[in-house]
């Protein structure tokens, strides 16, 4: 069975044989070229390595490898001490069986370190040029067949061993594909997904899994294959079952991670070649085998009859394609203006899709839900998510309209919603202004508005940001250029939508925006969230933490996602902690402003000092922790950044 395996193989690739033996030729006379020489002294430093390969090749089934290092600034990195080298080979497309995906095989590994043991040949030539010969002969291996037809990867780990006079390495991956007898670039790869795609949510993707050991997908890709893992450890079975229960806006489109990208000249396989066990992935209660949930399939012959590519694709893009499109057919417009008696009046305008005003009342019945949120103080709001102990009251929630009826002390004024709250706490400064964010709900089947029912499908739709005072006076606002919108969209998309179902939902567009970058380009912040994620905090008590100084480390620590400040934040606005006061940290109970938010991260204890020596008060009573929320002397010492939220001063 081997040999046919192998001579099939060798038939599927036979009409690029020519091809792959001219690419191979070194130079004008048939001679390999001498590598150039990376100029000046040796790297002092290195925050990344920089690897290209000079010669790769495989030796009557011993794979070798020629290639070059360099730091950042592009000078060559000298004295590596640990790599580790894996070789692997890929069978392409249908070469397995009919509507086959192609898949990689893997030999195994060699670990050299130059202190210890190094199984093969490891040559440092002192210039930033390396050299490994592998000590394991391919044609030796009992699980896998070597066929020089195929093309060959070699991958590199270099281990975060310091050189020998104690400069720092980083931990860093590389690989090289390649044809065995010459080195030249194989006619066919398996580059499905580029490790941008990956770190726009992980952002480095190293610190996903493996201590830090790999950064690169395409590592991952290779290791995780059949024959090396278990079975649902392959890599197209693994990532698909890790990532499709996420509640992730950017996840309603394969090509949110199955992207056009120069890096990956195979990114579209995912709709070209369906097969039982990617497809099987995302869809876990179909068996394909067994024809449950599907007609049986006992192999991925038949696939393609029916699921073609452009179908396939147009099936799993088209619903976020669909929601941009009910989206842009409606918006608001909002005004809140303060009155004498304290109350404030709330007017939403409905807009079409070239933001005109139309009358309400001819889109009501496609409304499942319109919803606001009324609150004072946008830089420290007063009001909680439950009565606060500060004002007494709580935020106002007030539905507008639903399920296609206007609610109570809810009227129609000239095709316009209007509303008046109860009595608010306005007072001096920051509680001059109080601030109500609405979001809107609509029924919609596919791409058109359609009548509410019972059990209409809705979309949630752009969410809306409106201010006022008592005194007539310019509204404070609160600061974005800590963390802006578009840092999160990475993750969730741009029409991802936020708290649909318990909440009419909304999406977060240019329509919460008060401010605008270098560029005039308006900032998208998420201080509207304020109105619900108070200072004391949301649902009992404030017990799971839900200020949104700490909601959000809180949610996105327990995802193991994010690692690093600069995922979200653009900037620390430490002086915004001047118009903070006490937040809730545990039930009943509250912490002043900068330690509640250093500790929604980090454990008390593992700050270092003694919390209460540096003015904090630390799950106290509110009045206590409030008069003291500017007594902290944290900022005296500490002088955090994103990039580095450990600095202090010096």
């Amino acid at each position: 069975m081997m040999n046919a395996q192998t001579t099939k193989i060798a038939l599927l690739l036979a009409a690029s044989a020519v091809t792959m033996a001219l690419a191979g030729c070194g130079g004008s006379d048939g001679n390999d070229g001498n590598p150039g020489e990376p100029g000046g002294e040796p790297a002092p430093a290195i925050q990344t390595l920089n690897f290209a390969f000079d010669k790769s090749v495989v030796t009557n089934g011993i794979p070798s490898v020629e290639f070059t290092v360099t730091n950042e600034n592009d000078l060559p990195v000298v004295g590596l001490q640990k790599m580790r080298f894996a070789a692997a080979q890929l069978i392409p497309q249908g070469a397995t069986g009919a509507g086959n995906a192609s898949q990689w095989q893997y030999f195994g590994d060699e670990t050299c370190d130059v202190a210890a043991t190094c199984p093969g040949t490891f040559v440092d030539k002192k210039n930033g040029h390396y050299s490994y010969t592998f000590s394991m002969n391919l044609t030796a291996n009992t699980k896998v067949t070597y066929n020089e037809q195929l093309a060959q990867r070699v991958l590199i780990r270099a281990y975060n061993t310091p050189l020998p006079d104690g400069t720092q390495v980083p931990n860093s991956n590389a690989f090289v594909d390649f044809t065995a007898d010459t080195g030249a670039l194989p006619t066919y790869s398996r580059k499905i997904v580029a490790t941008e795609s990956c770190n726009t949510c992980h952002q480095d993707l190293a610190n996903v899994k493996h201590g830090g050991a790999y950064s690169d997908v395409n590592y991952c890709a290779t290791c995780h294959t059949a024959g090396k893992v278990g079975v649902g450890k392959e890599f197209n079975v693994l990532v698909h079952a890790k990532h499709k229960d996420l509640t992730l806006g950017s996840l309603e489109s394969c090509q949110s991670c199955h992207a056009a990208n120069e890096a990956t000249p195979d990114w579209s396989n995912w709709s070209r070649i369906p097969t039982a066990a990617s497809c099987g992935s995302c869809h876990s209660t179909v068996d394909f085998a067994a024809g449950k949930g599907h007609s049986q399939q006992l192999d991925n012959s038949n696939c393609i009859a029916c699921h073609n590519s452009d179908w396939t694709a147009e099936l799993h893009t088209g619903k976020t394609a669909d929601k941009k499109a009910v989206i842009a057919q409606l918006g608001m417009s909002a005004a809140l203006a303060g009155q004498a008696d304290d109350t404030a009046v709330l007017t939403v305008s409905i807009l079409d899709k070239d933001g005109n005003a139309i009358d309400a009342a001819t889109v009501q019945d496609k409304i499942k839900r319109l919803e606001s949120v009324t609150n004072v103080g946008p830089n420290f709001p007063i009001m909680g998510y439950n009565p606060s102990p500060g004002s007494g009251k709580a935020k106002i929630a007030k539905d507008l309209v639903k399920d296609g009826a206007l609610q109570e002390g809810v009227t129609l004024v000239d095709g316009k919603l209007v509303f008046t709250t109860p009595a608010l706490p306005f007072g001096a400064g920051d509680t001059d202004t109080a601030f109500t964010i609405i979001g809107l709900e609509v029924c919609s089947t596919g791409t058109s508005l359609t009548t509410c029912t019972a059990d209409s499908a809705t979309t949630s739709m752009k969410a809306e940001l409106a201010f006022g005072t008592k005194s007539g006076k310019a509204p404070s606002m609160r600061h974005v250029n800590s963390v802006e919108f578009g840092t999160c969209q990475g993750c969730h998309g741009d029409s991802f939508e936020i708290h649909k179902g318990h909440h009419a939902g909304f999406v977060m567009t240019e329509q919460l925006s008060h401010a605008k970058d270098a560029s005039g380009k308006p900032i998208v912040g998420v201080d509207a969230c304020v109105a619900c994620h108070t200072p004391d905090g949301t649902y009992a008590n404030g017990a799971n933490k839900g200020a949104l100084e700490m909601k959000l480390h809180v949610v996105h620590g327990k995802q193991g996602v994010i690692k690093e400040c600069t995922q979200c934040h653009n900037d620390f606005n430490l002086d915004a902690f001047k118009v903070k006061g006490a937040l809730a940290t545990t039930a009943g109970k509250y912490t002043t402003p900068i330690t509640a938010t250093c500790t929604s991260c980090h454990a008390p204890e593992s700050i270092g000092h003694g919390l209460e020596n540096m003015g904090a008060i630390v799950n106290g009573d509110y009045v206590q922790a409030n008069q003291a929320a500017q007594s902290e002397t944290c900022f005296y010492c500490h002088k955090p950044t994103p990039t580095d939220h450990t600095q202090v001063k010096m």
